[in-house]
């Protein structure tokens, strides 16, 4: 797999109706000042675009976004089936700025908000 730039990957899947609901998610990752990359993808899975997304990425921090609106913080030093976050976004969108904000403090290396609902 091919490192390029120095960002967060986030995938999300090709299958997905609405990517623009994820507005909030970006500008988290923004608001702490981490560059991003976006990618569709022919997985559904959140869980697996999520990890796909952090191996690929120089920061070891992806994001997944499945065709079931499920939201994944993936971190590379940790297996597929165990992500950092996964969150039902069909649920409650309102914590997506927040999941954004965390998947950048994870790269700078400081606490996590509080994912509240």
């Amino acid at each position: 797999m091919t490192k390029n730039k120095v960002c967060i990957n986030i995938y999300y899947s090709t299958k997905l109706n609405n990517i623009l609901k994820f507005q909030q998610l970006l500008l988290g990752i923004e608001e702490e000042g981490i560059p991003y990359k976006i990618v569709k993808k022919s997985e559904t899975s959140a869980v697996k675009l999520g990890y796909e997304a952090c191996i690929s990425s120089q920061l070891n921090v992806g994001i997944g976004i499945g065709c079931d609106e499920k939201v994944v913080v993936h971190y590379a030093k940790l297996p597929l089936k165990k992500p950092l976050f996964n969150i039902d976004t069909k649920d409650n969108i309102n914590i997506l700025r927040i999941l954004g904000s965390n998947a950048a403090r994870l790269v700078k290396g400081v606490p996590f908000k509080v994912l509240k609902s």
